[in-house]
């Protein structure tokens, strides 16, 4: 059975992809920070989607059809923006097109585009954190939070640095291939600490 795959990796990948390609990306610069730090409803305000019909049960309290709040960086915040979120990718496909990457492909493009948005759900579940927090200082409270090593923060933010050089470009010497494998063992740390997404 073919896994499904979220939305949110799928529009954070393509992008990625855009912007290490050198292509223009500000058009859509305040759609792609809010969705990357979290910001549900900035991002549906932006795009102005549909928000599926649902119902919570929070401590006793049963919510129909909430509306998105600053809060909700969590799976209901993904699942309130998922029609955003497709309407946007669309948006974006029809601007930039479909091209090729030779160093980095587009399944990890959508691993590199879940892995800052499912650390900052984690933090946060824990601990609340705001908008303006450095993604390098959520990572380094993650060893309180869970319990961490100092080896395996170092890990995260060595796989870090490969979203950083996507977002702001190559630096001299600097190898996509020993990036990718710095990503991949922080992708195993992730995954060791059950720092994933889940359906």
């Amino acid at each position: 059975m073919k896994e499904e795959k979220y939305i949110i990796g799928i529009v954070l990948g393509y992008v990625l992809k855009i912007m290490k390609s050198s292509k223009k990306e500000t058009k859509f610069n305040r759609e792609f920070a809010s969705i990357r730090h979290g910001n549900y409803p900035k991002f549906i305000n932006l795009v102005n989607g549909n928000i599926p019909e649902m119902v919570l049960y929070n401590h006793g309290e049963i919510e129909v059809n909430p509306k998105p709040k600053t809060e909700n960086i969590d799976f209901v915040g993904l699942f309130m923006a998922g029609p955003s979120m497709k309407y946007f990718y669309e948006k974006c496909v029809s601007e930039y097109g479909v091209f090729i990457d030779n160093e980095i492909s587009n399944e990890l493009y959508y691993q590199i585009g879940l892995f800052e948005i499912t650390i900052r759900i984690h933090a946060n579940n824990h601990k609340k954190i705001e908008e303006n927090h450095t993604f390098e200082r959520i990572i380094n409270d993650l060893r309180q939070s869970l319990s961490l090593s100092a080896n395996k923060i170092d890990t995260l933010q060595k796989g870090r640095k490969l979203l950083n050089v996507i977002k702001h470009g190559m630096k001299k010497n600097y190898s996509w291939s020993e990036g990718i494998t710095d990503f991949k063992k922080a992708q195993n740390v992730m995954n060791e600490r059950q720092i994933v997404l889940e359906y």
